[in-house]
């Protein structure tokens, strides 16, 4: 499987590559509050974030940005790819073992972080091919690390006494996930790691996969998870 930088970098050079001036006006069906300029706009703003914020070197608290350039939409592609190139920049300077602030918690690493943007650059770049009506599945390698590093960051901050025990069962990678809650509620959901992912960020409905026992427990899951 290729490095987390390597993916960030190869997800990121195809959303710009993609994102044309006639590309950014389409609406993204996935997040239809945004246009593909508006997509491009977010991931380059959260790069920049994040390659500001590893420089800093402090677990400790969050570092401010300050004010983000609003380019115009003729040199928008140009800039995400500067954004890109800042984050990869300070992911090659400081490895994976760099103290860095993370809104989810422990690990409190360089790594962490990026290991967090392969998903961001991953997710995004499936939103842009689908405004394009370019319908594939992600990665089945960065799928199955992102429905472990999904569950890990997000399925953690619910209080186990108010969630069912929900087991992912990855089809295609043969990977299983188990979120613990009341045994006495125990449900599976079967599917390929790209469905499981896309099922977790809220892309696809949960009927698009083969659920075991109660689909109301997973949903109750699914609706515990705040995705803002």
């Amino acid at each position: 499987m290729s490095t987390s930088l390597e993916l960030i970098e190869r997800f990121s050079d195809d959303i710009a590559r993609q994102g044309t001036l006639a590309n950014q006006q389409l609406t993204v069906p996935s997040c239809p509050e945004w246009t593909v300029g508006d997509l491009i706009y977010h991931v380059g703003e959260v790069q920049l974030f994040w390659a500001h914020n590893l420089l800093v070197r402090d677990s400790s608290k969050k570092s401010a940005l300050g004010e983000i350039e609003d380019p115009s939409d003729d040199s928008l592609a140009e800039w995400f790819r500067t954004c890109t190139a800042s984050l990869a920049s300070a992911l090659k300077e400081l490895g994976n073992d760099s103290p860095c602030w993370t809104w989810w918690g422990e690990p409190l690493t360089s790594g962490a972080v990026a290991r967090h943007q392969v998903q961001e650059a991953a997710i995004h770049h499936w939103d842009v091919c689908l405004a394009l009506g370019n319908h594939q599945a992600l990665d089945k390698d960065v799928a199955h690390d992102g429905v472990g590093e999904f569950l890990e960051v997000h399925a953690s901050e619910i209080p186990t006494s108010e969630r069912p025990t929900v087991i992912f069962r990855s089809t295609d990678t043969q990977g299983i996930w188990e979120v613990p809650g009341d045994i006495s509620t125990s449900t599976e959901i079967h599917g390929s790691a790209s469905d499981l992912a896309l099922l977790l960020n809220g892309r696809i409905p949960l009927t698009a996969l083969d659920v075991v026992g109660s689909s109301t427990s997973i949903q109750l899951l699914l609706d515990a998870i705040d995705l803002s």
